[in-house]
């Protein structure tokens, strides 16, 4: 069974629709056999009494012909009086069966007589003493189609005793038994058409208004906030109310509707130029090239939580590399790195000691912020040939990777993250690390990001991708790990960034 089938029978309409027809066709039937039992009977006593009264009819007027067993006038007497009560086909044998005379003639009447006409014969037969013309003769009434065999003992005129035997119906009752079928249908007739009456005043006394509803509300569930229930609403009935309020209460969903819509508007305008201000805390690479950075940056909405800032210092060959994640998502974590890339820019300006810059920023997070916000971050410096230093606050550990033996060195933690205390001192971590080796920076959006196959995309699968595209170029890296992370992801649930970049020769 297909889903249009389910759904026609499961529809209230339907439903409701076979049970007043089945309700229909049993009201119908039961009445028309109430109807025909009773007329039934009437007719059945009106048979009986009819053919009773006939019978002695019969018997008083043909006691005095005298049949002489001959076809002459007497018998034509006798056949004309039959001719009156409607009994046209009869016959008249003796008692051995044999007849001597029938109508029509060239048929012998009713034919062969049957053994069990003969049988009766002897039931009707006249006593010894020839009392004849007492009331005795052999009615068989046929209930079934209201027609009577009638045996009758008649002494012809030389005394010898016969009998007439005919088959015949009651004119009257099969005309009303006519009229009755003819009633009977006339009834079922009307039922079926007040039924079929009734079922149109209902539908469109109940069923259309339901359906227009229905409609109303299917065009409500897609999105037509413009659908509304159209009728006359002339009733002022429970349909006109339900219907009244179904268009009211639409009309306040889409005004609704509209207000949040142009709210929304707003508000992605608003984000959109929060986008764009927070674009111009992030750093070029112009002065950066020999790093061949490659970079990721993805936010989840149109503002981010993550920020990354460059750093050089010319007079002093020092260059920096921070990345930093804020806690939350969206907006209000877009103002923490506003406030974090503004507080370590001025810091950098007067102090050009990364371990000093990142114990400051974390005192400044703290007290603006009231630690209700904090952020990890990761601060990579290059100050001297052959040696790399980190310092990590709390966050994801990066790692160095030498291309030529694949050998791979993770930097743990050095402290909490940024923003937990205003005293916490974090330390500087240093190490060799060769021309062409790779760090890699990234935030928790790319390894903590649910996969479809069940748990997270993970450091050990985002490091894998890294070893097997490390002769590519850190951009097509990043590239490559961005579309391993599209395939596989179910849903991001945080910012994403990536950066790769070269220790310089």
């Amino acid at each position: 069974m297909n889903k249009s089938k389910i759904k026609t029978t499961n529809s209230l309409r339907f439903k409701i629709g076979l049970f007043y027809s089945l309700l229909a066709l049993l009201n119908i039937i039961f009445f028309t056999v109430m109807i025909f039992e009773n007329q039934s009977d009437l007719l059945l006593k009106n048979f009986q009494f009819q053919s009773e009264n006939l019978a002695n009819t019969i018997l008083a007027d043909i006691q005095t012909i005298g049949l002489s067993g001959e076809r002459d006038e007497t018998y034509d007497v006798f056949r004309k009086t039959l001719k009156l009560y409607e009994i046209g086909k009869f016959s008249i044998f003796e008692a051995n069966g044999k007849i001597i005379l029938s109508e029509p003639e060239s048929k012998e009447g009713l034919g062969e007589i049957k053994e069990s006409v003969l049988k009766k014969t002897k039931e009707v037969s006249s006593d010894k003493e020839g009392n004849l013309f007492k009331a005795r003769y052999s009615l068989d009434l046929n209930e079934s189609d209201f027609t009577v065999d009638f045996l009758l003992p008649v002494k012809l005129s030389d005394s010898r005793e016969v009998f007439l035997f005919t088959h015949f119906n009651i004119s009257s009752i099969q005309d009303r038994l006519k009229q009755l079928y003819i009633q009977v249908g006339y009834a079922v007739l009307w039922g079926i058409v007040f039924h079929i009456i009734f079922a149109i005043l209902v539908y469109r006394a109940i069923f259309k208004r339901v359906g227009s509803l229905e409609v109303a509300s299917k065009g409500m569930a897609t999105g037509n906030l413009q659908s509304r229930v159209d009728w006359s609403f002339k009733s002022n009935d429970e349909l006109d109310s339900l219907g009244k309020s179904f268009n009211l209460m639409a009309e306040e969903i889409q005004n609704k509707v509209t207000t949040i819509t142009r709210l929304n508007e707003e508000i992605n305008q608003e984000l959109q130029i929060g986008k764009e201000v927070q674009e111009l805390f992030l750093p070029s690479v112009k002065k950066f090239k020999k790093f061949n950075i490659g970079k990721l940056y993805r936010p989840m909405r149109e503002v981010s939580g993550d920020l990354y800032q460059y750093f050089q210092i010319p007079e002093k060959d020092f260059y920096g590399f921070f990345l930093a994640d804020a806690s939350g998502h969206g907006v209000s974590a877009a103002l923490v790195t506003v406030v974090m890339a503004m507080s370590l820019q001025a810091i950098m300006k007067e102090n050009h000691s990364a371990i000093q810059a990142i114990n400051q920023l974390g005192e400044v997070i703290a007290n603006r912020l009231q630690a209700s916000f904090f952020a990890t971050g990761v601060f990579v410096v290059f100050e001297e040939p052959g040696v790399v230093k980190f310092v990590n606050a709390g966050h994801n550990a990066p790692f160095i990777v030498r291309p030529s033996t694949k050998e791979i060195t993770y930097i743990d933690s050095s402290g909490p993250p940024l923003g937990m205390g205003d005293d916490i001192q974090y330390s500087l971590d240093s190490f060799p690390v060769l021309p062409g080796d790779k760090i890699v920076l990234y935030t928790d959006g790319v390894v903590e990001t649910p996969i479809k196959e069940g748990g997270l995309f993970g450091l050990e699968r985002f490091t894998e991708i890294v070893l097997e595209n490390i002769h590519l170029s850190n951009s097509e890296i990043v590239e490559k790990a961005m579309e391993l992370l599209e395939e596989k992801h179910e849903e991001y649930k945080d910012d994403v960034t990536m950066i790769i970049l070269d220790v310089p020769e």
